[in-house]
């Protein structure tokens, strides 16, 4: 049986995290290739400090450095195992210290642990193009490649040798010296930049916070927000005021339930100008180099552009494909959302509203809109979605789907005491540990994520997977249990979906693993595991009323599934199509030419005809997705994987059990969860689907027309 999914809190939870200390420097292979405890070991958190985190990364880089290079020189024959098997297996303890030190950049962060990051992710980068230019070894790969099928034992040494040959060209192996010296330069400029995108939005947001001196000013937000809102100000200083700190958690509540329109605009123009504010957080500069840089990448590598480089080794294949199913759904959607948006103006012009609607209304004019027309408040669900009671019914799901089981492990150390760890089981075998990190505090990452801290090793000594669970829940003032808007629920079982992908890792080689699929694939499963949250068995059976205990009535979930079927999933909205089509517009572009990415969105909103009253999901100023090096050019990603899911989805729910049907889900399992890129993904798509991915689901699962192809 599943265990209980306890999110209670010991005492202190929810402070600022201590600094990692430790009375002396802990050995190299602790931090690195012999992690303590079992599972084959756990992150020695309790012992990385920010010096020795840096000095284990150096001598990490340094140690990968030996070994690829005794690959490349070894005088024996270039064979599957002394080259391509012993490439793969390189640099564990780079591997490993890498992961110890995103634990503490992406929770737990502060200045000097930015500073040690921002020395040491170069040395990284720089090895990986030292790796991709290295002649010697690429001619030992190339061989092996060139001696298949016959060079690798098994279909999946074979696949690893395609994987890496494949990897080894897309980043440069076997260019000329002087465009290899320049690549190199590009990367390591990049890698600096990406990285100072990322923590000019930190800082940023950090910094941005506004203060209220007049409660009335609150009026419309829930009394739990408010209270919210007194305690981040009493944090900061000012226990007379209220603040709103201008990030998600806190924004969309004002954006939607604020009666006052100044407030809201006020609030709308600081989230939404993040990192495109002159001073020393603006990224305008950092995005413009970036794209010309990324540009100037891909004509070395023999690409017209970035976004066909990008595209070459993801399902879609061109950004042709990608942007056609982008603008099918946009040309469909745009009329419908016109229309949509003058039912809004009605509505406010109705309340006595003398104005065009504008960004800062449009949330707030369609909750009124759902309760009006669906007799549906946001705030209705609130008092069902307890923390524990996501938590408890995600993992529910996971038992009787995947017959998945989590035990709480104690003693184990983590970087905050309100982090849990718990063993994941099948029946009594276990297959990986998982870290759930729920709450916000000082250093964390403002967002839901899920992260892979240790890959499954299924070489002859196993080391199990270890994943974590993030998100940034804010505590109640008074400790209890915290209420979650839809949104929010629906994110965590979202990420709960990548951790699974993470602990069902069933390739045994690293470059073959979940992590590893093809990038416009690797939200599917995520996308998927929100289906279950819609379920009305789940909701019956967990989301019970915080106070009374009682179920959540099949009126309110029948209200949750009209008004979930008129709101649609993120990725058929236009602030979501918005956002992807301008970053494959600017990545089309991107081919070494100067580039102003803020004009190049305001042309593409223009062209779009863009509604006054929406705006992107992300700017490009601080969409860190699109300046990212796996989702540059790639946002599209979450609309293909959407329509993935609802092509799966459509034979669970065809099947007899429905969701929970044991059949179709040990077929999704054996061929897509565990599989990593054993194969290429289309391959495995169609041996559970039984024909190639159908796009169209996306479309029907709302029961909109299929629009034609372009």
């Amino acid at each position: 049986m599943l265990a209980s999914f306890w999110i209670g809190l010991p005492a202190g939870a929810g402070a600022a995290p201590a600094a990692p200390s430790t009375p002396a420097e802990p050995a190299f292979d602790v931090l690195t290739v012999a992690w303590p405890g079992p599972f084959g070991g756990l992150p020695p958190v309790h012992l990385a400090t920010p010096t020795a985190l840096e000095s284990a990364f150096r001598r990490a880089v340094e140690l990968k450095r030996a070994e690829v290079r005794a690959i490349a020189t070894n005088p024996a024959r270039p064979t599957f195992e002394n080259t391509v098997a012993a490439l793969d297996a390189s640099g564990t303890a780079l591997l490993r210290i890498q992961r110890l030190l995103q634990i503490y950049t992406g929770t737990a962060s502060n200045d000097e642990l930015r500073a040690v990051a921002a020395r040491v992710l170069p040395l990284a980068s720089a090895l990986d193009d030292e790796i991709a230019f290295d002649d010697a070894l690429y001619a030992r790969v190339r061989a092996v490649h060139r001696g298949l099928p016959r060079s690798a034992p098994t279909p999946e040494a074979r696949r690893l040798v395609q994987v890496i040959h494949d990897d080894l060209r897309r980043r440069g192996a076997g260019l000329p010296a002087d465009q290899s010296a320049r690549l190199k330069a590009i990367n390591a400029r990049l890698a600096k930049l990406t990285s100072e995108f990322g923590q000019n939005l930190a800082r940023e947001e950090e910094s941005l916070v506004l203060f209220v001196t007049d409660v009335a000013e609150l009026r419309g937000l829930p009394e739990d927000r408010i209270a919210a809102a007194k305690a981040a100000a009493t944090a900061r200083g000012t226990p007379d005021q209220w603040a709103i700190p201008i990030q998600r958690p806190a924004v969309w509540p004002v954006l939607t339930r604020a009666d006052s329109r100044a407030l809201r605009e006020r609030v709308f123009r600081l989230w939404d100008s993040r990192g495109d504010n002159r001073g020393q957080y603006d990224n305008a500069p950092i995005t413009s180099e970036m794209l010309r840089l990324r540009g100037e990448k891909a004509r070395l590598l023999g690409y017209p552009s970035y976004a066909h480089y990008a595209a070459s080794s993801r399902m879609a294949g061109t950004p042709d494909v990608a942007e056609s199913m982008l603008r099918r759904a946009w040309d469909l959607l745009l009329p419908k959302t016109r229309e949509h948006l003058a039912e809004l103006q009605a509505l406010a012009t109705a309340e006595g509203a003398d104005f065009t609607l504008q960004p800062w209304d449009r949330l707030y004019y369609a909750e009124k809109y759902r309760q009006r027309t669906f007799g549906f408040d946001t705030e209705s669900v609130r008092p069902y979605l307890t923390l524990q009671n996501v938590m408890d019914g995600m993992t529910w799901a996971a038992e009787q789907v995947y017959g998945l089981s989590l035990r709480e492990l104690q003693g184990v150390p983590t970087v905050a005491p309100e982090i849990r760890v718990y063993e994941v089981l099948r029946g009594t075998r276990t297959v990986g540990v998982l870290y759930v990190d729920m709450f916000q505090r000082r250093g964390k990452g403002p967002s839901s994520w899920a992260t892979e801290q240790r890959p499954a090793e299924r070489g002859p000594a196993a080391v199990l997977p270890v994943a974590t669970l993030h998100s940034s829940v804010v505590l109640p003032a008074d400790g209890s249990q915290p209420l979650l808007e839809w949104e929010r629920a629906n994110v965590i079982f979202h990420e709960f979906g990548h951790a699974l992908h993470f602990v069902a890792n069933g390739a045994r080689y690293r470059a073959l693993g979940s992590l590893r699929v093809p990038f416009d694939f690797i939200e599917t499963p995520a996308l998927l595991q929100e289906r279950w949250l819609l379920d009305r068995t789940l909701l019956t059976r967990f989301m019970r009323h915080h106070r009374t205990g009682e179920p959540m009535p099949l009126e309110l979930i029948e209200k949750v599934e009209r008004v979930h079927r008129h709101d649609r999933v993120f990725s058929m909205n236009l602030d979501f199509l918005a956002t992807a089509l301008t970053d494959i517009r600017l990545h089309r572009r991107a081919d070494g030419r100067a580039l102003d990415a803020v004009a190049v969105e305001r042309e593409v909103l223009a062209e779009l005809g863009m509604p006054t009253a929406i705006t992107p999901l992300l700017r490009v100023a601080h969409a860190p997705h699109v300046f990212s090096e796996l989702y540059g050019a790639a946002v599209y990603t979450y609309f293909w994987s959407d329509a993935l899911a609802a092509d799966i989805a459509e034979k669970f729910l065809a099947a007899p059990g429905g969701l929970y049907d044991p059949a179709v889900a040990a077929l999704y399992r054996r061929t897509i969860l565990e599989a990593g890129n054993t194969r290429p993904m289309g391959e495995a798509f169609r041996e559970f689907r039984g024909r190639d991915p159908d796009p169209d689901a996306l479309f029907r699962r709302f029961g909109l027309p299929v629009p034609s192809r372009r």
